[in-house]
């Protein structure tokens, strides 16, 4: 595929939340989102069908943790469908992430890995207000979906890069952690750890957080490590 030819990542970004909105029909969810994962492991929200799968896919890059992470790493779905559980499997899981997505009014998650390869390059995540597992129907629909959005992420590696380039990654925040590593002497996951847990502290968003670092309103010492 050549440049002239190549989706860029508005266009593509419209169509997988498109996908995402069929596939919330054919599994049967409340709602839809889409976190890609970069070379250094962050999870980036790239689309979502509502404002509460917003807000959940971005509490996920807050918090560093969720189901999007543990599809990367076992490349495997994440099926959950009681989040109040007292299983240990459940409640010691993401302690961050689980109370948050409890308080905002989720009570089931189910999380797919998406794109075609070795490793995953993002996930599928599907919510629902109230627990309860995937049938078989639902399922094959969640997988078919997952499927169509990893087409629709890796047209080919240069237009990853591409998108790259162009923000798609929120670079906002490396650029602010790049600042933060300077100022504190640590490494690079230091420095997103450090935003992660002020934005996740004051309840804000991590994009603020950045913004404020970026600005100078915001700065980090060595003791902060």
């Amino acid at each position: 595929m050549d440049g002239a030819s190549r989706p860029g990542p508005v266009a593509r970004a419209v169509r997988i939340e498109l996908l995402c909105r069929r596939g919330v029909e054919a599994a049967a969810v409340d709602g839809a989102g889409v976190s890609m994962t970069v070379r250094s492991g962050a999870a980036y929200p790239v689309a979502s069908t509502d404002e509460l799968s917003a807000l959940v896919e971005e509490l996920q890059f807050t918090t560093g943790e969720g189901p999007c992470f543990d599809v990367v790493t076992t490349r495997s779905p994440v099926l959950i469908a009681d989040l109040t559980s007292q299983d240990e499997a459940v409640t010691g899981r993401w302690p961050a992430f689980l109370d948050e997505a409890v308080a905002a009014g989720i009570r089931a998650v189910f999380a797919f890995p998406v794109g075609h390869g070795a490793a995953p390059i993002g996930t599928l995540d599907l919510y629902r207000r109230t627990p309860g597992p995937l049938g078989p129907p639902q399922l094959r629909g969640a997988l078919l979906t997952a499927d169509l959005v990893g087409l629709a992420l890796v047209a080919d590696d240069a237009a990853l890069e591409e998108d790259e380039r162009q923000g798609w990654f929120r670079m906002e925040v490396h650029r602010a952690a790049g600042m933060v590593m300077m100022q504190t002497g640590g490494t690079i996951e230091d420095a997103l750890l450090l935003l992660r847990a002020s934005a996740y502290g004051e309840g804000i968003s991590v994009n603020d957080v950045a913004a404020d670092v970026i600005a100078g309103r915001r700065r980090y010492s060595k003791e902060q490590l």
